[in-house]
Parts: structure tokens; C-alpha cells; sequence
């Protein structure tokens, strides 16, 4: 069998390399390195996680707040509501489980019925409330569908 001598030979160089690394004072050691490199790096990518997140519960409201708009200003255009504060009404009860800050306006002109969601993005944040920029911001959609019946 002739690769064992060199599989021999190999593995004693690499013992004999552990065993060196082992005698070498603490500050030329290489083990351990990953480690501060993770204590440093793991943080800011956890932070960005948690952010990118956080906007996506924002976008997800966004598009919870215009489908609810939409369906409201559909239900006007082909007559299963008649007045525009069955319209408000329909959103709010739809946009309840969400928010309680919603403000919704709804008016026809022109045969256009036009339907104005806005919520505070600080209701969208989920549970962990993390990007505190989205305090101040409000997140408004805008449905509009022509009269049919």
C-alpha cells in the first residue's frame, strides 16, 4: 500500500503543527479570531434584520389598508353601499383589527369615487416597535373606481 507512508507522514506534520501552535505565545495564537469578528459584525447584521423587517410589517400594512379601500370604493361603484359613510364605515370595520387611528374620506365627483386611507406606519410596526423613525410618518392610500350603476 503505498499511500500510507505519505498519509503517515502527513498527519504527523499536521500534530506537530498543532503542537507548535499550542507553545506559541497568546498574541501570535490564530484561534479565536472568528470569534471577535463575529462579536463585531453580528450585532449591525441582527440590527439590519430587524429593520428590513419592520418595513416589510409597513409595506404589508400599506397594502392591507389600500385592498380594504378598494373594496370599499368597489362596493360603492356597483351599488352595494349607497352613501360615502357606508363607505368610511366599511374600511374603518375592516381596518379595526389594525389600527384605530384610521382617517378615511370618501367622495364622487364626476362619476369618480375616490376613497383616502390614512393610518399612522407606527401601527403597522408589529410588536417589536424597533424603527422609531416611523412615529411621524403616516402611510395613505388612494382607490378610486368610476360609478357603474
Amino acid at each position: 500500500m503505498p499511500f500510507l507512508p505519505s498519509l503517515n507522514t502527513r498527519l504527523h506534520r499536521f500534530i506537530d503543527g498543532l503542537r507548535r501552535a499550542e507553545r506559541a505565545p497568546f498574541w501570535r495564537r490564530e484561534n479565536g479570531s472568528v470569534t471577535i469578528e463575529m462579536v463585531l459584525w453580528v450585532p449591525f447584521f441582527v440590527i439590519t434584520l430587524m429593520a428590513c423587517g419592520q418595513l416589510a410589517l409597513v409595506f404589508f400594512g400599506q397594502a392591507i389598508a389600500l385592498d380594504a379601500a378598494q373594496n370599499a370604493t368597489r362596493a360603492f361603484s356597483v351599488g352595494m353601499t349607497t352613501t360615502e359613510a357606508e363607505v368610511v364605515a366599511q374600511v374603518r370595520a375592516e381596518l379595526a383589527g389594525i389600527s384605530s387611528n384610521v382617517s378615511v374620506t370618501s367622495f364622487v365627483t364626476d362619476e369618480l369615487i375616490t376613497t383616502v386611507v390614512t393610518v399612522p406606519a407606527r401601527d403597522f410596526g408589529g410588536p417589536l416597535k424597533f424603527i422609531t423613525q416611523f412615529s411621524n410618518l403616516n402611510v395613505q392610500v388612494v382607490a378610486q373606481q368610476f360609478a357603474e350603476a
